[in-house]
Formats: structure tokens, sequence, C-alpha cells
């Protein structure tokens, strides 16, 4: 899912444009402002971020070219797309020298703000594999991540399915400190490591030594939001695997693995859509009862159970990153009753949605600095 920030001083152009972005598969508006200096200060407020900038050009206070001139210099991971009334030439270039990926003339045609969407969304995967890479080079140069790799070839086949889950940890955290701001780098980063894993130690084995690692470290939400957060980043790693799926030699187990990875990824990409299991099966092309068979002795659960887990952690991302409502996450999640949500998200988090939130900035907060800048105020004497 991409996070579009809509900006247009006119209201009855911003509801219809955020309309317009959400019926775009993989696309979701979460934020709208009625010029420049609103969205920038919008962009710069603490847990706030987007992907793809949707901009007005002539708005007050701040017009649209200054806003992605500022967003390019101080939002590198975003791309923009120019809205306009005007057909000109020189807006049009202007846009484009700041680093548009496409501009639009009103009223908007829904293929070609599609287009343009598509193309922003290709523009980031491609530059955040990039960088991924690049910061993935220099982080396997550090000492503290050598010493890692080391404990991997020299631990005994015992030991290393009972450290494992630690050292998946250990190395995010690595991953974590090199990415530094650029959360949006820690997918890529990780699919890279992934990648490195299967290079020394082959093909279809990675799946179950990943799989195995995190079924052996429940971390509940409560005690360790940090540690459960980055063990939730290693849980999504299964879907880098996917690439895994052609290169499998024929076989039953082969086979069945990558008709989970299918699924597993079939459902990433649709969780927000009302989803049968004929119609996942018909996607993975085999039949009903094959595929909950299948699905459940290559994972231990049932395919409900994977697509109420990833549903409940994109609530969990848009909750802690956005200011949609409850409603809003509810509906971008997959679910038409709010108060069905509502019953399924306390049930997997152990508490409502407000007491998530209050509790993951309270530990936060916990975490800054107190005015002698050593430590946590609330260790102070």
């Amino acid at each position: 899912m991409y996070f579009c920030l809509v900006v247009d001083d006119e209201l009855w152009i911003r509801q219809g444009m955020v309309n317009r972005v959400n019926r775009c598969e993989g696309f979701r508006a979460i934020r709208t402002e009625a010029n420049g200096r609103d969205a920038l200060t919008w962009l710069e407020g603490r847990g706030h971020s987007a992907d793809i900038l949707v901009s007005d050009v002539r708005m007050p206070h701040m017009d649209g070219l200054e806003l992605i001139g500022q967003v390019k210099r101080r939002f590198p991971g975003m791309r923009a797309i120019v809205i306009s009334s005007y057909d000109d030439f020189e807006y049009a270039k202007q846009g484009i020298a700041l680093g548009a990926v496409d501009y639009i003339v009103k009223p908007v045609n829904p293929d070609d703000l599609e287009r343009a969407l598509h193309a922003a969304a290709e523009q980031l995967e491609t530059m955040r594999r990039h960088e991924a890479r690049s910061i993935l080079l220099r982080a396997y140069s550090q000492p503290s991540t050598q010493e890692l790799m080391r404990q991997w070839r020299e631990r005994p086949a015992r030991a290393e399915r009972d450290a494992l889950p630690l050292l998946v940890v250990d190395t995010l955290a690595v991953l974590e400190r090199w990415a530094g701001d650029r959360r949006d780098l820690l997918s890529p980063l990780a699919e890279a490591w992934i990648a490195g894993i299967a290079e020394t130690r082959g093909g279809a084995d990675v799946f179950d030594w990943m799989k195995g690692a995190l079924a052996r470290s429940p971390v509940p939400l409560v005690e360790d939001l940090e540690l459960y957060r980055r063990l939730s980043g290693v849980y999504r790693l299964e879907l880098a695997l996917s690439w895994f799926g052609s290169r499998h030699t024929a076989g039953g187990s082969a086979a069945g693995t990558k008709t989970v990875i299918d699924v597993k990824r079939y459902i990433e990409r649709h969780y927000a859509r009302k989803l049968s299991l004929q119609v996942i099966a018909d996607a993975v092309n085999v039949s009903k009862p094959h595929l909950s068979q299948v699905f459940r002795q290559h994972t231990g659960m049932t395919i409900w159970s994977w697509l109420i887990e990833v549903r409940m952690r994109r609530a969990k991302e848009l909750l802690l990153a956005s200011d949609m409502r409850q409603a809003e996450i509810a509906e971008a999640v997959g679910y038409a009753d709010g108060a069905h949500f509502a019953k399924v998200f306390k049930a997997y988090y152990g508490m409502n949605a407000t007491e998530l939130k209050s509790r993951y900035y309270g530990e936060l907060l916990a975490l800054e600095p107190g005015p002698g800048g050593e430590g946590p105020a609330a260790e102070r004497d």
C-alpha cells in the first residue's frame, strides 16, 4: 500500500481526488491539505509520512511547485504528481524539472491518475531497492555484522535452532541503525538480507528455516513493543521469499511451498478486498480442499488466521503512522463493519486501538532523554 498526501486549495477537488486515489488498488489517500505550507507542516510532524504527493499548482501561502521543491530537498523518499487547471507547458516543465513523476490537467481522468500513481510507485521501489543494497553493503562491512555472520557459521545445528530468533532480531537491529530515519528502506533491506541468506543456505530450505525461527519467538506486544515490531518485520520477510518459487525443483513439497507463498503474496496484496476461500483458490490455481490442507500443513494455521494477521498488522501500521479514524482504518484493511473490526483488533492485540496507540507513544516517551541528556526521564532520581 502506498500512502498519498493530496494538496489542493478547493475542498470539493480535494474530496474528489481522495475518492479517485482510493479507487486505485494499492494506493490510499491518508491526508489532505489546502496549501503547500500546511502540507509541509504536516509532513514535519512526528509520525507523519506519505509516499506520494498529489498537489495542485496554484495555492495560497505556498504553491505546488514550491512545495514539490521543498519535498524533494527534505523528503527525498517521496514522489510527486502535479495536478493543474492550466494546460501550460511552462508549469509542466518546471514540475518535471523538480522531479515530478507526471503533470495531469484538470479535470483529472481516472486512468491518467492511476498511470501516474503506478509510475510513482515503480520509481519508489527502484529507488528503495537501490538504496537498500547500498546500505546493506556498508552494514555488512561493520564488525557487529561480521560477528553475527560468524555466529551463524559456527553454531552447531541444535544451538542454531535455539538461538536463531535472537540473531534474527539482532540483524534487523543492525539494518535499522543503518537505515536511520529511512524506515521505508527496511523492507527492501530485509529482502536483500534474505537473498544473502539464501545464497549461503540454499533455496527452498530458507523458507522453513525462517518460519521455524519465528514460531519459536513469541513476544507479547505489551511487554516489548520494539522487539515485537522487529519480529513482525521478520515475519513479513516470508513474502520476500516468493522468488524462490520459480527456483524450486519439481516435487510435492516444493509445489506446496510455492502454493503457500503464492497465497500469502495474494493476501498481502488484496487484504483490503472481500476475500473468500474460492477467490483465493482461483487466484493460485488450486482446489479449495487442497488449498486448505496445504496451507495448514506448511504453516500450522488456517488461511483465515493468516488473513487476520495481515489485516491486523496493517491496521496497526495505519493507526501509528497516520491520522486516519478507526472506521477509515477498518475499511482500509477489509472490514466493512467497524464494530467487528474493533472486536477482532482487541482480540488480536489484547487492547483496543486507542489503548494500543497510547501505550505505544507512552513507551516512546519513556525512552526520551531527561534534562541532562542521560537516559529516560523515568530513570531520574
